[in-house]
């Protein structure tokens, strides 16, 4: 249990970090580029998404060589909830600035959205730290590498998508972010079945 705190917080230290980072990125993209596409992709694929998913994969990696993390499935326990911490400071923050009517729409698609970010992370990591542990680098490094890429994907193009106003595209990120969601899901309950303990 304490453990599983220790990264809820750490989460939660994530969100100011990211923060600054962000605002820092985001102010030299718009110094150097013209409003477009190219400055969209970067500000929310570069600026947003690798920022965030990094502070949450680089709070996941604490654990990495950890005693308690002796299971596949302890990946997703343990980056779940980093990614929780993350999104509860997330959402106290936008549901003070934006009000109650925010917190509706975050808790429809953010919160899950971060949660499957998690999975999908800690899924990976998990077998990643498995591949290590047998010896088979090339392997660890392919996968510890979609333990942040994919997550990083799939929250930029949510994050661009919907601040493009394109109605279509917005359409889009929603239904990917279902269907990461579903992923998600699908992969706990996997994972859940086959999971063994991490040996060398």
């Amino acid at each position: 249990i304490g453990l599983l705190v220790r990264l809820f917080v750490l989460g939660m230290v994530a969100g100011p970090l990211a923060a600054i980072v962000e605002e820092l990125l985001f102010g030299l993209f718009e110094a150097l580029l013209p409003e477009g596409i190219l400055l969209l992709v970067l500000e929310y694929f570069v600026g947003v998404a690798a920022v965030e998913e990094g502070f949450k994969y680089l709070f996941l990696n604490t654990v990495r060589k950890n005693p308690a993390f002796n299971y596949m499935f302890d990946g997703i326990v343990y980056a779940v909830a980093v990614a929780l911490g993350f999104a509860a400071l997330e959402n106290i923050l936008y549901v003070a600035d934006g009000g109650l009517s925010v917190a509706l729409t975050r808790a429809i698609f953010a919160v899950p959205g971060h949660c499957a970010d998690g999975v999908v992370m800690g899924c990976f990591f998990g077998m990643a730290r498995q591949h290590e542990l047998a010896g088979r680098r090339a392997a660890a490094r392919s996968n510890y590498m979609l333990a942040y890429l994919l997550p990083v994907i799939e929250h930029g193009f949510y994050d661009a998508a919907l601040s493009s106003g394109v109605d279509a595209l917005v359409l889009l990120a929603m239904l990917v972010e279902i269907a990461f969601i579903a992923w998600g899901m699908v992969l706990v309950n996997r994972v859940s079945k086959t999971d063994r303990p991490l040996v060398p």
